[in-house]
């Protein structure tokens, strides 16, 4: 029994243990040049070669810029009236002193669009603006459409394709308004990644040692049967699901809750009864869930088993009705207030009443017949 649950719960833990690997390694992957640039400093833009620029997190004091290519703006659909997000402007790689150098483009916000104009009107008398403009930023590739307007610009001024595709690179820096934030949501990201790594291969161990069963045995020890006895119940318990989910024994009921294997003693279950949930979006019915929800002596919180539908619910309840005549089964509003207000009475109705909590005949192939009740009060 114990073996075979255990290889259950490691099929059952394998797939999520993966998923969370594979997550972790994109998110460590994807993010680890920028926790670089942010733990180390970030590139000196004016350094890189053309052939260095990729994808990586940079800072640069700007002096000149070619002018705007491209504006883009976020239109007020009931007053027409548009507003500028963001404005791109032709920059070259490289300092004042580099033999190789490329255009590419940097893109700000409107609130620096007055320096930066000044800016370009001194590049086309020759001048230099110092101090410049501090930036900080990650370069990003120019999407499809941005990059249009990009070339755009040069063949305005008559440039050829292949003058285009020799001087140009099709890049960006988007500029960071807060560096430091930005850098700790890069570091959130990275080391997110690294615990998400850590957690798949904690359950992939967890699984392969039977660590999912943990559970299982504190339950069988609250039941007070042997491993022995319950290991005969299991074997002769039935599926409540076409699957292995949720089975029942005559001691126990067994169910997976995620990748944990548990057992529910029914020689403590106090009470027990179907929770019904509908649920709704905008005030449209989604859908319906169904669990069987139990009271157990000797743990602190309710005992909760999904259901695929209200036939299995009621066929938990039928079977435990049947054969448990110390569990309440049923919900009503005034049992509720009992079990709450006053456990010793509510006790009283069944658990306490009935001297031996041993399942009673007929077996379960004659119980199926048999409805749940509701004690009345």
């Amino acid at each position: 029994m114990f073996e075979k649950l255990k290889k259950a719960s490691f099929k059952k833990c394998i797939t999520l243990a993966v998923l969370f690997i594979l997550i972790g390694i994109a998110m460590v992957v994807l993010q680890a040049q920028n926790v670089f640039y942010t733990i180390f400093g970030y590139a000196d833009f004016t350094q890189l070669a053309p052939d260095e620029i990729k994808s990586q997190l940079v800072e640069i004091d700007l002096t000149a810029n070619f002018g705007c290519f491209l504006e883009e703006y976020e239109r007020n659909t009931k007053t027409n009236a548009k507003k500028t997000t963001s404005l791109y402007y032709v920059i070259s790689t490289g300092d004042e002193y580099s033999l190789d150098s490329r255009y590419m483009s940097i893109k700000v916000p409107p609130s620096y669009e007055k320096r930066m104009e000044q800016m370009a009107d001194n590049t086309a008398n020759l001048l230099l603006t110092k101090p410049g403009i501090h930036y900080i930023g990650k370069i990003k590739k120019l999407g499809k459409e941005e990059y249009h307007y990009f070339k755009e610009y040069f063949k305005d001024a008559e440039w050829t394709d292949e003058e285009i595709d020799e001087l140009t690179l099709p890049y960006y820096i988007e500029f960071y308004h807060d560096s430091f934030s930005m850098g700790t949501i890069f570091c959130l990201v990275f080391f997110g990644g690294i615990v998400l790594i850590i957690a798949g291969v904690y359950r992939i161990i967890k699984g392969k040692t039977g660590g999912f069963l943990k559970k299982l045995r504190e339950d069988i020890r609250i039941s007070g049967y042997t491993d022995s006895y319950v290991e005969s119940d299991y074997a002769a318990a039935q599926n409540i699901t076409k699957n292995d989910d949720i089975k029942m024994g005559r001691l126990m009921t067994y169910y997976h809750s995620g990748a944990d294997y548990r057992a529910i003693p029914h020689n403590k279950v106090m009470w027990t009864y179907q929770n019904t949930t509908t649920h709704r979006t905008n005030g449209i019915k989604t859908g319906t869930t169904y669990s069987v929800v139990y009271f157990v002596e000797g743990y602190k919180n309710s005992l909760n088993i999904d259901v695929p539908n209200e036939a299995a619910a009621q066929e938990i309840l039928r079977r435990l009705n049947t054969t448990c005549p110390w569990i309440v089964v049923g919900y009503s509003d005034e049992l509720k207030s009992l079990f709450n207000k006053n456990r010793a009475e509510f006790l009283q109705l069944r658990y306490n009443s009935t001297p031996e909590h041993n399942p009673v005949e007929p077996a379960y192939e004659n119980a199926y017949d048999q409805p749940a009740s509701n004690p009345t009060m």
